[in-house]
């Protein structure tokens, strides 16, 4: 049996990687603010075991609430994997530092940086000593390593999580039957994010008309594309516990591994 974790999966690449992974053999464990109910039916349908939370995971007690809950349900066998996809996120607040929304800006930090923590953390613990596939994938940004002005609280949560992802594979390295733990920059993707950045007020965000310039001449990936790429390569022995890849570098493990098949 695979198991996969997906927050952020009502939408993007949360929504895109679930609809792939709704096939006979998965166990699926999907988390999201609102329910998608296209992925349920689906994997109703399907017969697949979908097991969907309307849980905020901004906040702390919400997200150890659904891990453990999640944990509960999984019973992990000898020829089972297991993946954690840290996929839910928000870009907001989205203005010049002086004039941030503390609010907003701690409502943020605990979406983008300490779930992930949380969630990481518990996924190590209920895995430790199975010598079994498990991974853990940190979905992170281009602005984890540049800067915008406007993003300030954005592009330091993103940094965060790279360095969180370093320093959890370090601890795994050291580790028996270690969990191969990576960050992923996707690139730029057409999701509501990218929607909320093209309509956002251009003195709060200088470099929109950059996004949508990209949006016009038809340069956004499509999040199906970038969830086959994850889904093709997230156990994939290449991948370096503790790494940080962009898209490009997962795509080219990729079609290594199509070659030394082929």
């Amino acid at each position: 049996m695979n198991y996969y974790i997906v927050t952020g999966a009502s939408r993007g690449i949360g929504a895109s990687l679930l609809r792939k992974l709704i096939v006979p053999g998965n166990t699926l464990f999907a988390v999201s603010r609102t329910l998608n109910e296209d992925l349920v039916e689906l994997a109703a349908s399907l017969n697949v075991p979908l097991f969907y939370y309307e849980t905020d995971l901004s906040v702390r007690e919400e997200a150890e609430t659904f891990i453990h809950s999640v944990f509960s349900k999984i019973h992990l066998g000898p020829y089972d994997k297991i993946a954690l996809i840290n996929n839910a996120g928000m870009l907001e607040p989205v203005s010049p530092i002086k004039s941030i929304d503390f609010a907003l800006a701690e409502k943020h930090l605990h979406l983008n940086l300490l779930t992930p923590m949380i969630l990481s953390s518990v996924f190590l613990t209920e895995t430790a000593g199975l010598d079994i596939p498990k991974v853990i994938l940190n979905i992170s940004s281009g602005a984890s390593f540049n800067a915008y002005s406007g993003w300030s609280v954005y592009c330091s949560s993103k940094a965060g999580l790279d360095m969180f992802t370093q320093v959890a594979g370090l601890e795994q390295n050291a580790e028996n039957q270690s969990v191969t733990v990576f960050a992923l920059a996707p690139g730029i993707i057409e999701t509501g994010m990218q929607e909320l950045i093209r309509t956002t007020d251009e003195t709060l965000f200088p470099e929109r008309d950059k996004f949508i310039r990209l949006y016009e001449e038809g340069k956004l990936s499509d999040p199906d594309d970038i969830a086959q790429i994850i889904l093709s390569t997230i156990f994939n022995f290449d991948i370096v516990t503790g790494s940080v890849v962009t898209i490009d570098q997962l795509k080219a493990i990729m079609n290594k591994s199509s070659f030394s098949c082929g």
